[in-house]
Formats: C-alpha cells, sequence, structure tokens
C-alpha cells in the first residue's frame, strides 16, 4: 500500500512554502477584519445600542460580533458585509436579551434586599406593589376607548349600560373594550408571574 505520506520524502521548501501561504491568508484575514472594522464599527455600536440601551453591554456584543467573524473561513469573500455583520451582531444582541429575560432584574442591591426581607408580610408588600406597577403598566398601553371603558367601568363602578352611554357606544361595544382590557391586563400579570 502505498502512500503520499509514507513514501514520499519530505521537501523542506515545500512545508517552508505551505506554511508562508497559511501566513499569509492569516495575514490577509486580519486585514479583511480590521478594516471591516474601521468601516463598520459606528454603525453596529449604534445598532446594537438601539437594541440593548447599555453601551458597555453594546461594545461587548461589538466585540463578540468580529471574534465570530474571526472565526469564519473565507471572510474575503463576503459581497455585502455591513449586511453581514448587522446580522450576526443582531443575532448576538437577541440572543443577550432572551438571556436577560430569563434572570430576575434589580436595579438596585436594596430591592434585592427588600425581596429577600424575612418577614412574610413585607414579602406579600412587595408582591402586591409588583402586581400593581404590572397593571399600572399593562393599562397604560391599552387603546384609549378599552381604557376608558375599563376605568368608568371598575374605577366609578358604572354599568354597562351607563359606560355605554358615557363613551356614546353600545353595550356590546362596552362589553368588547372590556373584554380587551381585561385581557391584556391578565396577560401582564401572568407574564409578571413567570
Amino acid at each position: 500500500m502505498s502512500s503520499i505520506f509514507l513514501d514520499s520524502p519530505v521537501n523542506k521548501e515545500d512545508v517552508l512554502h505551505k506554511a508562508d501561504i497559511s501566513d499569509s491568508r492569516q495575514s490577509q484575514k486580519e486585514q479583511v477584519i480590521a478594516r471591516m472594522y474601521q468601516e463598520h464599527r459606528q454603525n453596529i455600536l449604534s445598532h446594537l445600542l438601539s437594541m440593548v440601551k447599555n453601551r458597555d453591554i453594546a461594545e461587548d456584543l461589538l466585540q463578540d460580533t468580529f471574534v465570530r467573524l474571526s472565526n469564519i473561513p473565507g471572510i474575503e469573500v463576503i459581497r455585502q458585509p455591513k449586511s453581514f455583520l448587522m446580522k450576526v451582531a443582531t443575532n448576538l444582541a437577541l440572543d443577550h436579551l432572551r438571556q436577560q429575560q430569563k434572570k430576575p432584574v434589580f436595579e438596585t442591591d436594596e430591592a434585592l434586599e427588600e425581596l429577600i426581607s424575612p418577614e412574610p408580610e413585607h414579602l406579600e408588600e412587595v408582591i402586591k406593589t409588583r402586581h400593581l406597577e404590572q397593571l399600572q403598566w399593562a393599562i397604560s398601553q391599552l387603546p384609549e376607548r378599552a381604557k376608558e371603558a375599563l376605568v368608568l367601568a371598575r374605577l366609578q363602578e358604572m354599568t354597562l349600560k351607563e359606560v355605554a352611554k358615557e363613551m356614546d357606544v353600545s353595550q356590546t361595544m362596552v362589553e368588547k373594550h372590556l373584554k380587551n382590557a381585561l385581557q391584556k391586563c391578565r396577560s401582564a400579570l401572568i407574564t409578571d408571574l413567570n
């Protein structure tokens, strides 16, 4: 059985030449990455910053984008490097945001300490406050008519007929607005529990 690896004598010049080609390709790749970094850094950083709202995290994600780029073979042939880089950066930012949604976020150490308080009444109060804040946020996101129907029916304790008269719509429309409002508020509270 003949093999070129076993039977052929090793030619030092061939080995050195292949090493030079490999070094040349690596150097060319580094130059391409450096050029892409200079040309597209600011646009990508702005894009990442708009997504994650934190400059340090955006800088880290920018760095990760170029680290990923350095691991890709044949980057020299990428036709639209800005689009490609934006896609990689966006995917990294989305991964980061997904990870952040899984973690509980506490703005301060005091907020964390409040939650860990040994008094059960205090914990219940924190939970009620959190639910109330989430509910207020959900109500603020409602369409105007749904919000109006909810306030009139639940806070001012008006009947559906009175709400319909006040809003100058049918009672069926009031019911639809209330159903929409209550579903969105319920969803917000369920999301908060998860």
